[in-house]
């Protein structure tokens, strides 16, 4: 499991890649947290294939410590089958989830 940053400017770009697992899930939950300013982020989900209950309640700590620092979080473009887990879950009505990184950049706007 890998954080990048993508892009840094008056919206920032983060990406997941691998496995938002029980092994993952604490670090990304960590280094998104500490990339957190009062910039909107976009969580780019595009790389990431799999997402364990523990990488869920990453999610939806982040989405936390995002609103408390009074800046907003989007999660965007995941793939098929973390949508799955979202929808299976409720998740996808807790989170501010979108198709595509235009349509979370154009709603930040």
């Amino acid at each position: 499991m890998n954080v990048t940053v993508e892009r840094d400017d008056n919206i920032k770009i983060v990406a997941i890649e691998g496995r938002l697992d029980v092994l993952g899930s604490d670090q990304a939950r960590d280094e998104i947290i500490n990339l957190l300013d009062n910039k909107p982020m976009i969580v780019s989900m595009a790389k990431c294939d799999y997402v364990s209950s523990s990488g869920l309640r990453a999610l939806i700590v982040i989405a936390k410590t995002a609103k408390t620092k009074g800046t907003k979080v989007i999660y965007a473009a995941a793939t098929d089958e973390v949508v799955d887990v979202l929808e299976m879950t409720g998740f996808i009505h807790m989170l501010n989830c979108v198709p595509t990184i235009a349509e979370a950049e154009k709603e930040l706007q």
